[in-house]
C-alpha cells in the first residue's frame, strides 16, 4: 500500500513539474554556458569552447563566471542537445527524471528514521513543494546535484553492514556531486573526518581499524579514479571561482542573515511562513542535537556548506541551499518526535495526530499552490519568456543573417548571445571598452544591468549607427 502511495505521490509531482515548464527561460545566462558546453561535447569542440569562454570572460568588464562549469551537467544535457539542439522544453526534461530519483532516495533515507506514514509525509513536502517544482523550469545543475547529494546521504548513513562495493558506490556518488558542482567534494571531506574519528575511537581494535582504513581507501580511490578520468577527458576552467574568495569576514557578515532566513523560502514567501520557519527552527536544533552522534556527517556537511557559501560574494539564493533542505526537514521531524515521546503516555496518540495533521496541512497547501501554478502555465500556453521571446529572436536573427560571422557583439548577457548567434560576445559598462565590439545591443527593459542604458549611451560619444529597434532592444553598428 505504501509503495503504491509513494508511486502516486511521485507521479503527481512529475505531472505538476512537467506542467510548470515553459518554452522560455529567465535571463540569467548560466544556462547558456551549460548548453554551449553540452554542444561542445556533442561536436567534439571543447577546446574551441574554452577559447570562446576565455574571450567572453577576459574581454568583458568583469568575469561572468568560471571559464567552464563542471562538465557533469553538460554531459547530462549532451544527448538532449544531440537530438533537439537549443530546445528549452527538451533541455529541462532531465531535471524531471532526476527530481523523481531524488524523491525515491529521500524516501529510502527517511524510512530508516521514521514510520512509513511519516516518510510519505516527508516525501510529499518535497514532491509538491512550489519552490522546487518551479525551479524545474531552470536549465541549471541544481536538481541533478540534489539527487546525487541525497543518494550520498542515504549511502553514508545506512546502518546495515556495508561491504567494499557499498563504499565504492559512496565514492562514485560523491564524485558525481563534484562533477556537477565542485563544492560537492565537501561531502567527501566530511565523510573522511567522521571516519578518522571512528578510527581514533577504535584504534585498539585492530580488525575494526583495518576495516575503517580499507573502506575509506576504497571511497577515495573510486573518487580519485573518476576525477582523473574527468581531468583527462575535459578541460578544466573552474579556477576563477577561488579568486572571488576575498574579504571572507566582511562577506560572511553581510550574507549570514540572508542565509539564515532563506530556509523559510521552502515554505513560502509571505511573512507568515517566515514565522513558521522560526518556530520549526527550534525543533531542527533539538533534532540535530539528539542525532548529533549518529548523523555527524550530515551536520558537518550542513555547517561546511553554509560556511563556503556564506563567504562567497555572489549568492544565488535559494538554490544554493537546496542540498540542505532535506537535512533541515528531517531533523525538524526528529525534533518534533522527541517532544511527542516526552509527553505523558496517554497523550502520545494526540501528539502524533497533531504531528500528522500539521504536516499534512502544509503538504496540502503545497499541492494546491503548485497545481494552481501549473494550471496557469498550461492555460497561458507555456509562456515563452526571457531570451526566447519574439523580440529577442528578432535580434538574434539580425545578428546571424545581417552581420559578418567574425563580428563581436556587446550585450548585457553575452553568453546568451554566443549560444543563440554563434558570434563572439562580451558585456561592457565602460565607454572605452565598447570599441572592442562591432555591434552594440542594448536592452530597453533592464536598466543598468551589465550595460550602459539606452538613455545614457549618447554620453559615450561613440560612432553609432542604429540598425534595428523593437519593443525590447536597440541594435547599433559601431562604426570604426
Amino acid at each position: 500500500m505504501h509503495n503504491k502511495l509513494l508511486s502516486i505521490i511521485i507521479l503527481v509531482s512529475i505531472i505538476i513539474g512537467a506542467s510548470t515548464l515553459t518554452r522560455g527561460h529567465q535571463w540569467g545566462d548560466d544556462f547558456a554556458w551549460y548548453i554551449l558546453q553540452a554542444k561542445s561535447i556533442v561536436t567534439g569542440t571543447t577546446d574551441e569552447f574554452m577559447e570562446i569562454s576565455d574571450f567572453t570572460n577576459y574581454q568583458s568588464t568583469l568575469h561572468l563566471g568560471p571559464l567552464a562549469y563542471p562538465w557533469g551537467y553538460p554531459l547530462i544535457l549532451a544527448p538532449v542537445y544531440a537530438l533537439k539542439e537549443i530546445h528549452p522544453l527538451a533541455l529541462k526534461l532531465p531535471g524531471l527524471f532526476f527530481y523523481a530519483g531524488f524523491l525515491i532516495c529521500l524516501y529510502l533515507f527517511a524510512k530508516d528514521r521514521f514510520t512509513r506514514t511519516e516518510s510519505l509525509l516527508l516525501v510529499s513536502l518535497f514532491a509538491f513543494n512550489p519552490l522546487l517544482l518551479r525551479f524545474l523550469d531552470q536549465i541549471l545543475s541544481d536538481i541533478p546535484f540534489l539527487f546525487f547529494s541525497m543518494l550520498s546521504f542515504m549511502l553514508m548513513t545506512q546502518e546495515h553492514k556495508r561491504g567494499v562495493s557499498h563504499y565504492a558506490l559512496i565514492g562514485a556518488s560523491v564524485f558525481f556531486m563534484a562533477f556537477l558542482r565542485v563544492t560537492g567534494a565537501l561531502l567527501l571531506g566530511c565523510f573522511l573526518i567522521v571516519e578518522f574519528f571512528k578510527l581514533l575511537k577504535n584504534r585498539k581494535d585492530r580488525a575494526a581499524a583495518i576495516e575503517i582504513i580499507r573502506n575509506s581507501f576504497v571511497t577515495c580511490f573510486v573518487f580519485a579514479l573518476l576525477w582523473g578520468l574527468n581531468l583527462l577527458l575535459f578541460p578544466s576552467g573552474g579556477e576563477s571561482y577561488f579568486s572571488h574568495y576575498t574579504g571572507l569576514i566582511e562577506t560572511a557578515r553581510e550574507l549570514a542573515p540572508t542565509y539564515f532566513n532563506i530556509f523559510s523560502r521552502f515554505f513560502g514567501e509571505a511573512n507568515a511562513w517566515t514565522y513558521l520557519y522560526y518556530f520549526l527552527l527550534i525543533f531542527f536544533l533539538l533534532g540535530a542535537w539528539i542525532r548529533r552522534k549518529k548523523e555527524t556527517v550530515l551536520l558537518l556537511f550542513f555547517a561546511l556548506w553554509l560556511i563556503v557559501h556564506v563567504t562567497y560574494p555572489y549568492p544565488q539564493l535559494p538554490r544554493y541551499i537546496f542540498p540542505l533542505l532535506p537535512i533541515f526537514i528531517c531533523f525538524t521531524f526528529q525534533g518534533m518526535k522527541v517532544l511527542i515521546n516526552k509527553l505523558p503516555e496517554g497523550h502520545h496518540q494526540v501528539g502524533q495526530t497533531i504531528f500528522y495533521g500539521f504536516w499534512l496541512f502544509i503538504a496540502g497547501i503545497f499541492l494546491f499552490t503548485s497545481s494552481r501554478s501549473a494550471y496557469v502555465n498550461l492555460r497561458n500556453g507555456r509562456t515563452i519568456n526571457g531570451p526566447f521571446d519574439p523580440y529577442s529572436l528578432e535580434v538574434y536573427n539580425y545578428i546571424k543573417e545581417e552581420t559578418p560571422p567574425d563580428s563581436v557583439v556587446i550585450f548585457f548577457k553575452p553568453r546568451v548571445m554566443v549560444i543563440m548567434t554563434g558570434h563572439l560576445a562580451i558585456f561592457s559598462t565602460e565607454c572605452d571598452r565598447m570599441y572592442k565590439g562591432d555591434y552594440l545591443v542594448l536592452s530597453r527593459k533592464v536598466g543598468e544591468n551589465q550595460q550602459i542604458t539606452p538613455e545614457d549611451i549618447s554620453a559615450c560619444n561613440l560612432p553609432l549607427n542604429q540598425v534595428l529597434k523593437n519593443n525590447r532592444f536597440i541594435v547599433y553598428e559601431i562604426q570604426k
